[in-house]
């Protein structure tokens, strides 16, 4: 599965519009035969009017058929258009990621990997010789606070371009409390606070701040 990033600052007072577009963008699409799930999710933490539009394919093929409805349909350039004049960029470049492991298997089912309410992001780079090491470490946490009654989606994401050593910890929850129960148990528990350092043990991060995020559409 491959998932395309984009990120940036929702106008004043221009949430309702941006939204409103989006909703077309995806209409338009799926109406001509693209496979992609695309959330919308609001930043919680920093600054709080910032988004990210993350589109996902189950293949490189369906990413491809989307970038070439994007370069070679006008109409589908407008609805676009539309999308991009509600925000102010923090970056022209898109992202494009691999999904490397997921808590629930690596299945391309609509089902599996449906967006849930909130999402607890954490990036960084995997070190050199480390990413067997890193892979193992997260699926070790995951199965731990799985025994725990953690209900989460956990998925880790390498980048595919720009610095591709950058990985991304994404974890999704359906409830702000099931959010809580995650941070409590991270700050109380001793064991599953060692199971995290090894983690982060084979990481270099890229900023020592999680981000928190809401599910716009």
């Amino acid at each position: 599965m491959y998932r395309r990033i984009l990120v940036g600052v929702v106008a004043q007072g221009q949430t309702r519009d941006f939204l409103s577009a989006m909703r077309e963008a995806n209409t338009f699409q799926t109406e001509r035969g693209i496979r992609a799930r695309t959330a919308v999710w609001g930043a919680m933490t920093g600054q709080n009017n910032s988004v990210v539009i993350a589109a996902d394919f189950n293949t490189l093929e369906d990413l491809e058929k989307w970038t070439d409805l994007a370069t070679e349909d006008s109409r589908f350039a407008i609805v676009r258009r539309e999308v991009r004049s509600a925000m102010i960029y923090e970056d022209s470049e898109v992202s494009i990621l691999r999904l490397a492991y997921h808590s629930e298997g690596l299945m391309t089912s609509e089902d599996a990997t449906a967006p849930r309410k909130y999402m607890r992001v954490l990036h960084g780079d995997v070190k050199p010789g480390s990413h067997r090491e890193f892979v193992l470490s997260v699926s070790v946490a995951l199965d731990y606070q799985k025994q725990r009654g953690i209900d989460a989606h956990t998925s880790v994401w390498s980048k595919m371009t720009g610095h591709t050593s950058g990985v991304s910890i994404v974890a999704e929850f359906d409830s702000l409390g099931e959010l809580e129960k995650f941070d409590e148990m991270a700050v109380t528990d001793a064991e599953f606070g060692r199971l995290r350092a090894a983690t982060r043990a084979s990481m270099v991060f890229l900023t020592s701040e999680t981000q928190l995020m809401r599910n716009l559409m």
